[in-house]
């Protein structure tokens, strides 16, 4: 992002040494949209709240007047990340337990030292749990118990979401309503017909539990037992909260057909812009022409890519 400033009393805002405005030493950089339609309303909405982690490129334009050497303006590149950054960055000092197992959310927000929006059930942590060094991991650990995964909201706190699909938000519709464009495509790099959860412990040599896909075009070999045409694609897996074959017999059941869906469809929407819109948001997608429905799907949303346009690239992944 890039920042252009031109005080009215010919000053800088451009950062020279630590603790200067847009300085990359724990600024906090709040970004916002204003809204607004004809002049009876305007909303600001927030779109969320970042740490400046470089200024790669700055740029002052001075010019004398008199004896004085005065400014007529910046140009400030600023990259930025959100505060799971600065979490990456903080270690721990020694390998370590949770001093506390009655409650994940409360580990969260002790580990990264944010307020916490809960937005699922809260669950314990196991007892076999042990943290090595990085602590935004132990975040994203924390989080599969209660099988979710742990994100930053725009307000600015921790937060949680489903891995179990919900049910859609919001409708992109064509015709009159919110959907420009669809572009579809497909990869088999995330789609696997077989998980295997190996042992956390030691060199991870032992298999607790594995599962294959056995029917239909993902299935790991035909029935006569030959190589099927899509071959054994497996995942493998392990994890500190899994120690037992009943609980890697449980996570084979439940994450299979997650790993094994087609998740090779992805879609790129061009919607009209809603700042609203957040990754992990599952949504209905209806295209149309003249007013008929052509197609109609659910899916997840991936990656959004804004920019000064009207419109926003918002990628999904359809069906589960």
């Amino acid at each position: 992002m890039t920042v252009v400033y031109q005080g009215d009393f010919a000053d800088s805002i451009a950062p020279q040494n630590i603790g200067d405005i847009l300085s990359p030493f724990g600024t906090v950089l709040s970004l916002s949209v204003i809204v607004s339609a004809g002049p009876g309303f305007s909303e600001r909405v927030m779109l969320g709240q970042f740490l400046i982690s470089d200024t790669p490129n700055i740029v002052t334009e001075a010019f004398l007047f008199n004896t004085a050497i005065l400014t007529r303006g910046d140009s400030i590149d600023l990259s930025f990340t959100d505060y799971f950054g600065a979490v990456s960055d903080d270690k721990f000092d020694v390998p370590g337990s949770p001093p506390d197992l009655s409650s994940v959310w409360n580990e969260i927000q002790r580990l990264t030292g944010l307020p916490i929006t809960r937005t699922i059930t809260d669950g314990t942590i196991p007892a076999s749990v042990a943290y090595q060094q990085e602590k935004l991991q132990a975040v994203y650990d924390l989080a599969t118990v209660l099988d979710a995964t742990a994100y930053m909201t725009s307000a600015g706190t921790v937060s949680m979401r489903p891995n179990t699909w919900p049910a859609p938000v919001d409708t992109i519709s064509g015709g009159d309503g919110t959907l420009i464009a669809v572009v579809r495509g497909m990869s088999n790099a995330s789609v696997r017909n077989k998980l295997v959860v190996r042992s956390y412990a030691g060199n991870g040599q032992s298999v607790l539990s594995s599962g294959e896909i056995t029917d239909g075009p993902l299935r790991t070999r035909n029935s006569d037992g030959t190589v099927s045409p899509y071959r054994s694609r497996p995942q493998f897996y392990s994890s500190q909260f899994i120690v037992t074959s009943d609980q890697a017999d449980a996570f084979v059941q439940n994450n299979l057909s997650r790993v094994s869906v087609l998740r090779s469809v992805k879609v790129v929407v061009t919607e009209t812009f809603n700042p609203l819109r957040q990754v992990g948001d599952v949504v209905t997608v209806v295209r149309k022409v003249d007013q008929t429905v052509t197609s109609k799907f659910v899916a997840r949303v991936s990656n959004i890519v804004r920019t000064t346009d009207a419109t926003q690239q918002t990628t999904v992944t359809v069906g589960q």
